[in-house]
């Protein structure tokens, strides 16, 4: 079965890094990127694979699989969403980070986007402290644009992705998340049919880095029951 795996924002797809060595055999997996998902890439993928495929995504990346669930829910066997949310805003019982949130990330990236990246990413993974991890995310960073950061920080706070009743779906979240609330996937969880949610005690936001066998060991049950159904 094709699997897509999709990263989050201001991260490449190395985030799934550890992930992929868990998973079965069984999938045929291709990695993609936010800024290319965004831009059609995602979409395309799946409208032109001749099977059901299953799209994993990690927070911003979680998001986008939902739009391109909604949008191509016939080719979709199922959504695997890590950290994610519908929307980044909260609105009205839609819950997110505060509306003022995106506007203050704006002003602290175009101030100094390596201070705030560097604060960003120990937030990730926050309650670990890993200084070589928020090193390595940092480094990475570096091929973004601004610009590129501040259109997935626009699609992030702006586009409401869509819930569908159709495709299977399990969400994965952690309780100690600072930056995308579980509550999040609690919502996503109570609105869509055929659904699952996993609470991870003890962790953070960026679960893929900080808890991949536990992440990768829930999406090859998933994929069983995809495949079962």
């Amino acid at each position: 079965m094709k699997l897509y795996l999709v990263s989050g924002w201001a991260t490449k797809s190395t985030v799934w890094k550890a992930v992929m060595k868990v998973l079965t055999d069984k999938f045929d997996i291709e990695v993609v990127d936010w800024w290319k998902a965004i831009d059609g890439e995602l979409d395309r993928r799946i409208a032109e694979n001749p099977e059901r495929c299953i799209v994993a995504g990690w927070s911003m990346g979680g998001q986008i699989a939902l739009r391109a669930a909604a949008c191509n829910p016939a080719n979709l066997a199922g959504l695997f969403l890590v950290s994610s949310m519908v929307c980044l805003v909260e609105r009205g019982r839609r819950p997110g980070v505060s509306s003022k949130t995106p506007y203050q990330i704006k002003v602290m990236l175009e101030r100094n986007r390596k201070v705030f990246l560097r604060a960003f990413y120990a937030q990730c993974l926050h309650p670990m402290k890993n200084a070589r991890i928020v090193g390595n995310l940092l480094n990475e960073s570096d091929s973004f644009t601004i610009d590129t950061l501040l259109s997935g920080l626009e699609y992030m706070a702006e586009t409401e992705a869509g819930l569908t009743l159709e495709v299977p779906l399990m969400a994965v979240h952690g309780r100690d998340d600072n930056v995308i609330p579980w509550e999040c996937s609690k919502y996503i969880s109570r609105h869509t049919a055929h659904s699952m949610v996993e609470y991870i005690e003890q962790a953070g936001h960026l679960l893929p880095v900080i808890k991949p066998e536990t992440v990768g060991n829930l999406l090859n049950e998933f994929s069983e029951y995809c495949i079962a159904r």
